[in-house]
């Protein structure tokens, strides 16, 4: 079986998951599309699978995962000069 990939991002993304994880870069790419797959059904199955939704789900996993509480700290501290205790605009 073959499979080309023609993008340099991917191929870039392929051998850092590779280097990380130690596996090979066959083995990076199984793992993560049998991730991704498993992340599609789970959608799938509880009736959310379209594939924008899918991809909005993916994106606040990446986000929520990269924001450290130092972050969502000045993100509040943010909200709360902009708005007052009824959440109006100051």
């Amino acid at each position: 079986m073959s499979l080309n990939i023609k993008n340099e991002r991917t191929h870039g993304l392929v051998r850092r998951l590779a280097d990380l994880t130690g596996q090979s870069q066959t083995a990076a790419v199984e793992d993560a599309v049998a991730r991704r797959l498993a992340e599609v059904e789970a959608l799938a199955s509880a009736g959310r699978i379209d594939a924008q939704w899918a991809d909005v789900e993916r994106l606040l996993v990446e986000y929520r995962s990269e924001v450290t509480p130092d972050d969502r700290a000045r993100i509040l501290g943010a909200d709360a000069d902009l708005y007052d205790e009824h959440g109006l605009p100051r």
